[in-house]
């Protein structure tokens, strides 16, 4: 997620989701080259921080921006693909999205006309996030743009992090696999909770399933559940049975159990 290309794609993906992110669209403006020099940027720029407006909302009221001349010409296409694609997102799949920017743009095009091992290597990295684009999209109903942006942004920072570092990291695995997952609890009244087995909504205690099995999913190679017969809560000594949904996996799963 370092990468340029990587970086460009989702420049232009946090653009069309919140145009507010300056950055962002400070970073595709002229991705692929619009003629939109630094002078004009930093002319919309000063209109913005003396309006209070963001930056893109600027580029929206260039032919108000004095001295900006011809090149407000050339920042009309980018604002109108912009807002095209901002009016299709909510019925779009990231997938599809992310593809339509690929081919509007040029990206890839422009990428294999090079014809250079660094430039096939970038087309890879692409591809790459296409691929996770689309297995993102696989969520059904609760995938949307934010959401994968949210994912990707959580995944760079634990890119980023220094394994030397001596830290316990909390994060949201959805989506995310590891050699060795550990689940603790795993205790009838825990996990599953005494609520949700007491609960009359048969679907409380699917969501826990579910839940269960995300859990599960994310070990590539070794998985350890543990339960305790005997545990203090609030302040009360309880013993637990070893939660239903570890009796629910087939014994020839299991080893010590």
């Amino acid at each position: 997620y370092a990468r340029r290309e990587i970086k460009d794609l989702l420049a232009y993906l946090k653009t069309v989701d919140n145009a507010r992110d300056d950055l962002a669209v400070k970073r595709i403006i002229n991705v692929p080259k619009r003629g939109i020099g630094l002078t004009s940027i930093n002319r919309v720029q000063d209109y913005a921080d003396a309006y209070g407006m963001s930056f893109f909302d600027a580029l929206c009221r260039v032919d108000e921006i004095p001295s900006m001349g011809r090149a407000a010409s050339k920042i009309h296409p980018f604002v109108g693909f912009i807002q095209g694609l901002r009016a299709k997102a909510d019925y779009m799949s990231v997938e599809t999205l992310l593809e339509q920017i690929i081919e509007d743009t040029g990206y890839v095009h422009d990428l294999e006309l090079e014809q250079t091992d660094e430039a096939d290597a970038r087309i890879e990295n692409i591809d790459e996030l296409v691929s996770k684009a689309s297995a993102y999209d696989e969520e059904g109903e609760t995938a949307t743009l934010s959401g994968f942006l949210e994912e990707v942004a959580l995944i760079a920072d634990i890119d980023s992090l220094d394994e030397n570092d001596d830290y316990v990291v909390l994060m949201s695995a959805k989506g995310l696999e590891f050699p060795n997952v550990y689940m603790a609890g795993m205790e009838d009244g825990l996990f599953p909770s005494y609520m949700t087995i007491t609960s009359d909504d048969p679907m409380e205690i699917e969501e826990e399933r579910r839940l269960c099995y995300v859990g599960i999913t994310r070990a590539k190679e070794r998985l350890t559940l543990t339960s305790a017969r005997m545990r203090m809560v609030r302040g009360e000594t309880r013993y637990s049975k070893v939660s239903r949904f570890v009796k629910e996996i087939p014994e020839e799963l299991l080893k010590g159990a």
